[in-house]
């Protein structure tokens, strides 16, 4: 109880300075609050849960001073007064390059920042980043250290699709420490080789994995490998990755936590003959270098981290532990960039879609004793299905949209991923040798690719698929949510009693 009151406290404090900016002094103000609880309900004149009370004051405070404190809101403003100048920034590209149909954005951690008509030259913190968009060629890769000149802008919101909200673009940069932005500028290419080695290998591991696929497979079943596999769905095409979206089976080609798990799970069976304390560990290592491999983004991060979670929690069997490192993970993730709390909707739902397949998962297990759980089938659509409910509210609020068919869809699709994930996989490697070889692999793998996107478009195609829901109040999703923890702690306790019953008739019968 405590870690999960504490966990509330933090971000309800990381979110208030987030939002409200109350600042160092409220921090110190939570602080004392707590201190006064624990000192009124230590001499007994407070008697409702007291200590709960004051861990979560408490907790609150050092959400309100992370928040303040954190670098990433500290550089909001630091060239502001450029804003609508042109300028020469010199620096880094800090992240693999996203690749567009017509145009390709770059991250770009500057180092050294020059006015255009003006000598002076100043040295920036490199934590400042700005969103630099390119043609696609020349490539830019990973690395690169370049100097570009052009205009400096700060970015503007523009509303969503008609029945979403309107999408705080500028707080979506933010999260990622870019806070600028530079249109179709004059790039120089200074050097190579400038960014971490490791990373780089990891790149060229990739962009080999993808090149195979591309010539081998074709299009678009070749997208969607690349999609499943690595997260490279890109060239997918707008009109088909919407029909993802509107079929909610999105997930899987944008490398979410599902694929992580994967990939996690296909790690550990082959280190299945070690101890389990080895197991884990060599899980855990594979899916870091796979998720550096895929880029490494803060996405991905996160993915990686909820996944490992699942695969710890089912490992040791033991659900409370999962979510205590679910908690953990989520308040570290708060505490190094406060902005993704309320900024970032994908860390918002890969929270909550790991919360609900370790918590609410088992909620509603019961009404899915029908599907057969062989293979994992019913594994993988109670986990689904509790996913997809819990995130809803989530997406109703921040899109607008829902799918009618998602559920359904995802029925007939998941379970066919892992499969074709592995024989992707194993296409890649054979056709490095020789494409020939490659090709009964080719056949096998292009059939399920080409099932998935049948499925989905199948779907896509029906009347209703998907349908716009009028602006989703904030109000709803704390209803929400609040219904689903009801639910969550009426089951947890109706568990414990009936564990307690069970002791309790075994130990009668064993007195018998």
């Amino acid at each position: 109880m405590y870690v999960y009151g504490s966990t509330l406290g933090f971000v309800c404090g990381a979110a208030l300075e987030t939002f409200l900016g109350f600042g160092f002094s409220f921090a110190i103000l939570f602080a004392c609050l707590a201190v006064l609880v624990a000192f009124f309900t230590d001499l007994g004149l407070w008697h409702v849960r007291g200590f709960l009370v004051s861990s979560v004051l408490f907790a609150c405070g050092l959400g309100i001073l992370s928040a303040n404190v954190s670098s990433v809101i500290k550089n909001v403003h630091v060239l502001d007064a450029f804003a609508g100048k042109s300028v020469v920034a010199h620096g880094v590209v800090a992240r693999d390059p996203d690749v567009r149909d017509q145009y390709t954005n770059i991250i770009l951690e500057v180092n050294s920042f020059l006015q255009e008509q003006s000598d002076l030259l100043r040295t920036l913190p490199s934590s400042v980043r700005i969103l630099v968009r390119v043609p696609p060629y020349p490539e830019l890769r990973y690395g690169d250290e370049v100097t570009v000149e052009g205009k400096i802008s700060i970015p503007k919101n523009f509303p969503a699709d008609p029945g979403g909200r309107a999408f705080d673009y500028r707080a979506y940069l933010a999260k990622d420490g870019v806070h600028y932005e530079i249109s179709y500028p004059r790039v120089s290419v200074v050097a190579h080789g400038k960014g971490n080695r490791v990373y780089e290998t990891l790149f060229a591991g990739r962009d080999a994995f993808l090149a195979v696929i591309t010539k081998i497979i074709p299009e678009p079943e070749a997208s969607l490998a690349g999609g499943i596999l690595l997260g490279a769905q890109q060239s997918l095409g707008t009109e088909l990755l919407q029909k993802f979206r509107e079929t909610g089976v999105a997930h899987i080609v944008v490398l979410s936590g599902y694929n992580i798990a994967i990939v996690a799970t296909a790690i550990s069976r082959l280190l299945s003959v070690l101890p389990l304390a080895w197991r884990l560990i060599g899980s855990a290592l594979g899916i870091v270098l796979f998720a550096m491999m895929v880029g490494g983004g803060s996405t991905v991060v996160r993915a990686t981290v909820m996944a490992l979670i699942i695969i710890l929690g089912r490992a040791l069997g033991r659900t409370g532990d999962a979510l205590r490192a679910l908690c953990f993970a989520g308040v570290v993730m708060v505490a190094l960039n406060p902005l993704i709390l309320l900024s970032d909707v994908s860390f918002q739902l890969s929270f909550a879609a790991t919360f609900a397949i370790l918590a609410f998962a088992p909620v509603i297990e019961k009404y899915f004793l029908w599907v057969s759980p062989r293979f994992g089938m019913r594994e993988i659509f109670v986990a689904t299905v509790s996913a997809q409910i819990f995130v809803l509210p989530i997406l109703l609020y921040h899109m607008g949209t829902m799918s009618l068919v998602g559920m359904i869809a995802n029925f007939f699709v998941l379970p066919f991923i892992p499969l074709a994930m592995l024989m992707v996989f194993a296409t890649s490697i054979v056709g490095m040798g020789s494409a020939f070889a490659a090709m009964p692999l080719v056949a096998i793998s292009y059939v399920l690719l080409w099932y998935i996107i049948s499925v989905v478009e199948f779907f896509a195609a029906l009347p209703f698929a998907s349908v716009e829901v009028s602006e989703f109040p904030l109000v709803a999703v704390f209803v929400s949510y609040i219904f689903f923890g009801v639910l969550i702690v009426k089951h947890a306790r109706s568990s414990k009693q009936k564990n307690a019953s069970s002791l309790r008739a075994k130990k009668s019968t064993y007195e018998f």
